[in-house]
């Protein structure tokens, strides 16, 4: 019979083999290994704490969040100021709710307002921080301008209409002196709601004489952006709606919103 055993000298070669096999892939692990720690250890170096959440968690109900009394005299002629509830994919997020009527003099107003509390994606970013970029965003996008310095006697003239005689009208709809302006009702900054607020205030005349002035106000608290359009539309019959009857039914607003943002 034939022998299976082999030499001696090919036994050594081959525990020799294996020996190298076995301690190159011990060297080759303990060499990753090494690396990976290494690197783990870089990233772990490198992390940045993450930014904390933001202050308000929750929204409040949109369609009950302007007093009944608040919205009969905004958006007079309604039979039903239940509101019609924005629709939206995440009411932890986002509410918005809107309201309309006719008079019987063919004016029409509407007051719609949205609430937005934003979240930050980065970690590196705090909600605070990114609520703060988004409403700078809707400011820039508006043409709003900056606050004046503390000191500066500066002020900025809205767009004017001009006519005949030494009196005339705003852009803002408003009666305006010699000067032709009205600086307390332009497109404008305001300091008395939310952390950073601003008005703006557009009129339009359309076809058939129609004339419209949409007044936007939105403000920022903490990491909740509020954005509040007030309008009215008027036939050529009716009084043109006017700036400062618009601008105090959204300030009023504003006021209220923030309320129930921080209760």
């Amino acid at each position: 019979m034939r022998s299976t055993r082999r030499p001696p000298a090919a036994l050594g070669a081959l525990a020799l083999a294996v020996a190298v096999g076995a301690l190159g892939a011990c060297t080759g692990g303990g060499t990753d290994n090494a690396s990976s720690d290494s690197k783990s250890a870089r990233l772990n170096a490198g992390t940045v704490s993450p930014a904390p959440p933001g202050k308000y968690r929750t929204l409040p109900q949109p369609c009950i969040a302007v007093d009944l009394d608040t919205l009969k005299a905004l958006v007079p002629g309604g039979l039903d100021y239940s509101g019609t509830e924005s629709l939206t994919y995440d009411t932890d997020r986002r509410v918005g709710c809107s309201w309309r009527a006719t008079t019987p003099d063919g004016s029409s107003r509407s007051l719609a307002i949205d609430l937005e509390r934003v979240v930050s994606y980065d970690p590196a970013v705090s909600d605070e921080v990114e609520a703060k970029s988004d409403f700078d965003d809707q400011a820039a996008t508006a043409s709003i301008p900056p606050l004046p310095l503390p000191g500066s006697t500066t002020t900025t003239s809205p767009p004017t209409t001009q006519t005949s005689g030494t009196t005339g009208t705003s852009g803002t709809g408003a009666p305006t002196g010699p000067a032709g302006n009205s600086a307390d009702l332009a497109p404008r900054r305001l300091t008395d709601v939310g952390n950073a607020a601003f008005i703006n205030d557009v009129p339009a005349t359309k076809k058939g004489g129609v004339a419209r002035r949409d007044v936007t106000l939105v403000f920022r608290t903490a990491n909740v952006v509020v954005n509040i359009r007030y309008t009215q539309s008027s036939p050529a019959d009716a009084a043109p709606p006017q700036s400062a009857d618009l601008q105090g039914g959204a300030q009023k607003v504003a006021e209220q919103l923030e309320r129930r943002v921080e209760s």
